[in-house]
């Protein structure tokens, strides 16, 4: 079984680096595709190992845009072209390996699915999407909120209408033109969504078999227009990736991830893992987790976990 990782990054490249090289260690060497927004923070390619390769040229990416999308299809279509492993895992620069690359392998085979994806419908409650599609990752319980159900319903369903602004750059540094969005209550008439094509969300870290990538590089007329309605949408990442597997007949998809985070209740970011949670994440079945902040002392011990 081969597994190929595809990293997602816009800072940091010493923390880019470190992954890279644990990656390597576990996993023997496994192909790499890199999307680093250069716009953000530039990064020298010679540092990297040659397993390592870059989307050239890089996207200009923006948190919760659609651009984070166009990274990752870019990445992912660079990895299949060079490698086309059997499985592929979307990182960001602040994941880390906590599992060992053969229990990791072991996993994956036992669980005969196509993707290890977090998923809901858009009306689902808790305990129906349970019942529906199985258990979930309980770390993401911040999905299952009657808030942020809502909060889904306005990003991808409801009517929007939108209003021209200008937007400062940091410091009050440069001004670019922006948008107000005033969210309606009520559903566009224009969505992609049907009762044959329902909406899906969920977290934006996945692991995909090759038949899901295969998918995701090969949209239909169907995903072509979920695209043209997310692009210009509110966290697209969290739907784009489990609409368009969910609505696939006959894939086998696993709700739990295997990621761990720690969103304590909420929030639009996980917290920065420390030292105090090794614990929770070792009883976890976690294969990765996130988020570390760069040169964290928790990574080295994750690494004498990982190493012995």
């Amino acid at each position: 079984m081969t597994i190929g990782f595809v990293i997602l990054s816009h800072r940091e490249p010493a923390q880019v680096l470190r992954l890279v090289q644990t990656l390597n260690r576990l996993y023997g060497d496994p192909p790499i595709a890199c999307h680093h927004d250069t716009a953000q923070s530039p990064i020298d390619r010679n540092a990297f190992p040659g397993n390592v390769r870059f989307v050239d040229p890089a996207i200009r990416t923006g948190w919760a845009k659609w651009s984070v999308v166009r990274a990752f299809l870019a990445a992912l279509r660079l990895l299949c072209d060079h490698a086309d492993p059997d499985w592929f895992v979307l990182m960001s620069a602040a994941d880390y390996p906590v599992c060992g690359a053969d229990a990791v392998r072991a996993d994956l085979a036992a669980l005969d699915a196509d993707a290890l994806i977090d998923f809901r419908q858009i009306g689902d409650t808790a305990q129906s999407a349970a019942e529906r599609f199985g258990p979930r990752n309980p770390e993401l319980d911040q999905f299952e909120a009657d808030g942020n159900r809502r909060l889904k319903w306005s990003h991808y369903e409801g009517a929007e209408l939108w209003l021209p602004m200008l937007r400062f750059g940091d410091a009050g540094r440069g001004v670019r033109p922006g948008r107000f969005t005033v969210h309606l209550p009520f559903a566009t008439p224009l969505r992609p969504f049907s009762r044959a094509f329902p909406c899906f969300y969920g977290d934006h870290w996945f692991t995909g078999s090759r038949r899901a990538a295969q998918l995701l590089l090969n949209p239909t007329a169907q995903h072509l227009r979920l695209q043209r309605h997310l692009t210009m949408r509110t966290s697209p990442d969290e739907c784009y990736f489990q609409t368009v597997l969910c609505n696939e007949p006959g894939l086998r998809l696993e709700r739990d991830n295997r990621r761990y985070a720690q969103w304590n209740g909420g929030g639009a970011h996980p917290q920065s893992l420390t030292e105090a949670d090794l614990p929770a994440i070792a009883a976890s079945t976690a294969h990765f987790a996130r988020k570390f902040a760069h040169g964290a002392p928790v990574l080295d011990r994750i690494d004498a976990m990982l190493f012995g």
